[in-house]
């Protein structure tokens, strides 16, 4: 009886982190960008210095920083997916996944200064892969 009740509270642990996740991913992902007049970086880096938001940090980043992110997005999603529920296939993972990738990027073409990106979408499709990875590696264990 002990095992099972350990199983569930993880597996609600899991689910919890599983939903802070994706709330965070959402406000990350949708999180409206404020276009200024000029593409100018010292008007950028003024903007940031009177709007300290920690949102606006990430998503005025460098342009290489925000590839390395998309690439890094969604690997966490299969891993948690794998502790809430152990049975999932990894097609459904790496569908869900994709899905998920799919309607950020349909999402950011009616957000206010926000691109929609095929770069992105392959990036964050690339990290569901990664994060499948680790998962077999995990079960393989």
């Amino acid at each position: 009886m002990g095992h099972k009740r350990r199983q569930l509270a993880k597996r609600e642990i899991a689910g919890f982190t599983c939903a802070i996740y994706l709330f965070s991913l959402s406000l990350f992902v949708l999180f409206p960008r404020p276009i200024l007049e000029t593409g100018d970086s010292s008007a950028i880096a003024q903007y940031l210095e009177t709007h300290a938001n920690f949102f606006y940090m990430i998503l005025y980043a460098d342009s290489r920083f925000v590839a390395i992110a998309n690439l890094f997005m969604l690997v966490p999603l299969p891993v948690i997916l794998n502790t809430v529920s152990p049975s999932i296939s990894l097609k459904k993972m790496f569908l869900l996944g994709v899905s998920i990738s799919a309607l950020i990027e349909l999402a950011q073409l009616f957000i206010a200064g926000r691109v929609s990106d095929v770069v992105d979408f392959l990036f964050n499709s690339l990290s569901v892969l990664m994060g499948i990875a680790i998962v077999r590696f995990l079960r393989s264990k």
